[in-house]
């Protein structure tokens, strides 16, 4: 996000609606998770189960329609995203299998390193193993790659497009369920 939007006021406007428009797409399939600690949210993870993806183009057209709204805060950097996000969707399109799709996950700073974000994962996980079904995600964080591998992700291709920073797409085979620990 600091790419596409540079500013911080502009960024933390833009990331209600960017953030939105994916957990408005995904409530349909009562796959958003959140990780509480008391009263306040502090992380979540927006799933798409298999066969939401790629979305059908009521769904898509909704989706974009949704993100429109803050595309000015985008400005100059308009055309390097949409070549990012072509790519993205390239990529993601020759997963061919059924599969679980991570379309986000974030925790509060604040409460990372706390097991919340292994926590969102877990339940999907656990299904996507005793279903047989590999899942995926993109993630534009090279510091990210361990965490998500020691959670079973392998990197299946780097993601780059002229004038934007790299991207990672991964995937996670489904673990047998009878050799993983109780």
């Amino acid at each position: 996000m600091t790419f596409l939007v540079p500013d911080p006021i502009s960024q933390a406007r833009a990331l209600l609606t960017f953030m939105a428009a994916p957990v408005i797409d995904a409530e349909r399939f009562q796959e958003v998770w959140t990780a509480s600690v008391g009263d306040s949210v502090v992380g979540a993870a927006v799933w798409l189960p298999p066969g939401a993806y790629p979305r059908g183009t009521r769904r898509e057209t909704s989706s974009v329609l949704r993100e429109m709204r803050s595309m000015h805060r985008i400005g100059s950097r308009i055309p390097a995203s949409l070549r990012l996000y072509g790519k993205i969707d390239r990529v993601h399109k020759r997963m061919t299998l059924p599969h679980w799709y991570l379309v986000l996950l974030g925790c509060d700073p604040a409460w990372q390193g706390q097991g919340h974000g292994s926590a969102l994962l877990g339940p999907v996980l656990q299904r996507a193993d005793e279903d047989g079904v590999p899942a995926y995600l993109e993630t534009q964080k090279e510091d990210n790659l361990p965490w998500y591998r020691r959670h079973g992700f392998e990197v299946v291709q780097e993601i780059s497009a002229r004038g934007c920073p790299k991207m990672w797409a991964m995937r996670r085979d489904p673990r047998d369920p009878e050799q993983l620990p109780p």
